[in-house]
C-alpha cells in the first residue's frame, strides 16, 4: 500500500496523486473507486493514463474521515485487476465551544467539544501569550483525549489566545477557535493605616511578592460611608512600589473594613483584608463636682462629645502618661472618684478620651486642684480703736499660694462684709467700726481654690469717751457727763477716780453716759477716768483731773 501525503486546499476537498507505478501496466481504462461514497465525482470514475501522477481532487468529501481508494486496471486481457490502495484522511473540522476557566493566578482550565460532524484523533492547542511583560514563548500542545486540559505554569495576571485545533490523523482543521483570558494577578502585601482622623483613613500598602502582572488596585471600604467607598489606583511604576489611597467623610469612631486587590484587565486578585477604625471624637466638658472636691478626693464629670460618633468606652486618667486609667462603659454614669495618692493644695491634670475598640480620641484635659487643709488662727487682738490684727499658720503637708479673709459686723443687717486675699500669715484690718463684734474668717488658696474656713470672733476697740461736764450738784455731789464717738458702740462704761494724795481708787460700772459723784472729799484733788466697754473690751480712758473745794462750814 502507497500512502500519498494529504493536501487540503478546503475543508470539503481531498486532493491526491496517482503514483508513476501504476502507469506500468500499459494501455487501458483506469477505473478510481473510494469509500465511504460521499464525494465527487462519484466512486467508480475513470481517469485516462495521461493522468496518472496528476492531482486529482475529489469535492465534497466527509471531514474527519478516512477516505479508502483503490485502482482498478482493465483491457483486453485484464479486467478490474486492482493495481493500487492507499488510506487518505480529509481534513478535520475545528472543535467547539471552547472555554477558558481560570483556576488561579499559575493555572487555567480548558474545555471544548468536539467537531459536530466527522472524526478526531487529538487536539492541538497553542498557547500564546500577549502581555508585553510576558517573556514566556508561545506553546503548542498535542493532546490525545477530551477536555478538561489544564494549562500551567502561567504567569499571574498575564494574558493569554488559546487556539485550538482538531487534529486527524497527523492533519490540523484548516481554521481554528481561538479565545483570549486573563489569569488572577496575586494579591497584594500587608497595607496599614498610614494617616487617620475623624473622618479619613490612609491606607498604605506593599505590591505582591512576586509582583506579577497588572496595571491598577482595587480598594474598597465598608461600610460605605465615605464619599468614595471604591477607588482604583494606577500602578504607578515597574517594578512596583508601595502605594496608597485615602477615604474621605468617613464616622467618627466607626471599625470599616478595607480590601486591596490588583486588577489586570477583567481579571481581579483575591483581597487582602483589614480592619481599621476612624478617630472618635473627643468628649466635651471635662470638670469636677464642686460639692465633692476635697482635700484629698475628688469627683471628674464630662459630658459625650457634641456631634455623632461611634466609640464604646471612655479612658479617664491623671496625666497622660499615668498608667492608673479608668475605662467607663458608654452606658455608665460618666463620673470616676479619685481618692487615692493625692495631696491637699496640688493641682492635677485629669485626661478624659473616648475609646473605640483600641484607638483613643484627642484627649481633652482640665486642671483641678484639691482642697487645701484649714489653716490654724494662732492669735487676734485690737489693740488700736478700729484695727484687729490676725495670725495664723497653714497646715503642714498642704499646699497654697495665698489666704482669703473676709470679715463682717456680726450686728450689722444684711452685710455681705469685706473680702481681701493675701500672700503672708497675718493681716492688720483697718478702717474698723469701733465697738463691733467682728466675725473673721481665714482660708487656704491653691488655685482658687479655698480650704474650709476657719473661723474666730473679734471685737474691736471702743473709741474712748468725752468727758464734757464736771460740776457740782444741788444734792451736794458732783455731777459727771461724757459723750461718745458716733460711730462707736459700747454696752457699758467704767468711771474711776483716784484721790491725788492717798491714792484710793473708787470705780463705778454703769450703761448710762451720767454719774453724780457724792462721796469726794472737800479739798481733795482726783483724777477721773472714764473708760467706754464694748464686748469685755475696754477702750484707752479719757482722763479728767479735778480740785473739790471746800465748804464755808470747813474753813
Amino acid at each position: 500500500m502507497i500512502f500519498l501525503p494529504l493536501q487540503l486546499c478546503q475543508s470539503s476537498e481531498l486532493k491526491f496523486r496517482i503514483p508513476k507505478e501504476a502507469a506500468s501496466s500499459g494501455e487501458g481504462v483506469y477505473r478510481v473507486s473510494y469509500g465511504p461514497s460521499s464525494g465527487f465525482p462519484a466512486s467508480n470514475f475513470t481517469v485516462d493514463s495521461s493522468l496518472i501522477n496528476q492531482l486529482i481532487t475529489i469535492s465534497d468529501v466527509l471531514p474527519g474521515t478516512l477516505y479508502t481508494f483503490h485502482l482498478y486496471f482493465s483491457n483486453s486481457t485484464v479486467h478490474d485487476k486492482l493495481i493500487w490502495t492507499s488510506d487518505l484522511p480529509t481534513t478535520p473540522d475545528p472543535p467547539i465551544n471552547l472555554n477558558v476557566s481560570i483556576l488561579g493566578g499559575k493555572v487555567a482550565e480548558a474545555t471544548w467539544e468536539p467537531p459536530k460532524q466527522g472524526g478526531q484523533t487529538g487536539f492541538k492547542l497553542s498557547l500564546v501569550p500577549l502581555s508585553e511583560k510576558d517573556d514566556t514563548t508561545p506553546r503548542n500542545n498535542y493532546i490525545n483525549h477530551l477536555t478538561p486540559f489544564l494549562l500551567r505554569d502561567l504567569t499571574p495576571g498575564a494574558s493569554y489566545e488559546v487556539q485550538l485545533f482538531s487534529v486527524f490523523h497527523g492533519q490540523d482543521s484548516s481554521v481554528f477557535v481561538t479565545t483570549n483570558f486573563t489569569t488572577k494577578p496575586n494579591t497584594p502585601g500587608r497595607f496599614i493605616v498610614w494617616f487617620r482622623n475623624e473622618t479619613t483613613l490612609l491606607v498604605l500598602w506593599q505590591p505582591p511578592y512576586p509582583s506579577g502582572i497588572f496595571d491598577k488596585y482595587r480598594v474598597s471600604i465598608s461600610p460605605e460611608d465615605a464619599l468614595e467607598s471604591e477607588l482604583l489606583v494606577d500602578k504607578e511604576r515597574d517594578p512596583p512600589g508601595p502605594a496608597q489611597a485615602a477615604f474621605y467623610g468617613l464616622v467618627p469612631g466607626r471599625n470599616y473594613n478595607i480590601s486591596v486587590q490588583t486588577v489586570s484587565d477583567n481579571q481581579i486578585s483575591e483581597p487582602t483584608r483589614a480592619q481599621y477604625r476612624t478617630v472618635p471624637l473627643p468628649p466635651v466638658n471635662v470638670t469636677y463636682d464642686p460639692a465633692r472636691l476635697a482635700s484629698y478626693s475628688f469627683d471628674v464629670r464630662w459630658d459625650p462629645p457634641t456631634k455623632p460618633s461611634e466609640f464604646d468606652r471612655y479612658q479617664v486618667a491623671l496625666g497622660i502618661r499615668n498608667t492608673v486609667r479608668y475605662l467607663i462603659n458608654k452606658e455608665e454614669e460618666r463620673v470616676v472618684t479619685f481618692d487615692e495618692e493625692l495631696e491637699p493644695g496640688l493641682t492635677y491634670e485629669v485626661v478624659v478620651k473616648t475609646v473605640s475598640g483600641n484607638v483613643a480620641s484627642w484627649p481633652v484635659t482640665a486642671n483641678i486642684t484639691t482642697r487645701p487643709l484649714p489653716v490654724r488662727i494662732t492669735s487676734t487682738a485690737s489693740e488700736h480703736v478700729g484695727e484687729i490684727s490676725v495670725t495664723w499658720e497653714p497646715a503642714k503637708n498642704s499646699t497654697q499660694d495665698s489666704y482669703r479673709i473676709k470679715y463682717s459686723d456680726m450686728e450689722a443687717f444684711n452685710s455681705g462684709g469685706s473680702l481681701l486675699v493675701v500672700r503672708n500669715t497675718s493681716i492688720n484690718l483697718t478702717s474698723l467700726l469701733p465697738g463691733r463684734n467682728y466675725s473673721i474668717s481665714v482660708s487656704a488658696v491653691s488655685k482658687k481654690i479655698s480650704s474650709e474656713p476657719t473661723v474666730v470672733y473679734q471685737p474691736t476697740k471702743p473709741s474712748s469717751p468725752v468727758i464734757e461736764l464736771l460740776q457740782p450738784s444741788e444734792s451736794g455731789g458732783w455731777n459727771l457727763t461724757w459723750k461718745s464717738d458716733v460711730t462707736s458702740r459700747q454696752d457699758q462704761y467704767s468711771v474711776m477716780y483716784i484721790r491725788n494724795d492717798t491714792r484710793f481708787l473708787q470705780e463705778k460700772i454703769i450703761t448710762r453716759n451720767w454719774l453724780v459723784l457724792d462721796d469726794l472729799y472737800p479739798g481733795a484733788g482726783y483724777e477721773i477716768k472714764v473708760y467706754a466697754i464694748s464686748f469685755t473690751l475696754w477702750s484707752d480712758p479719757h482722763s479728767y483731773f479735778q480740785t473739790i473745794r471746800k465748804s464755808i462750814f470747813d474753813c
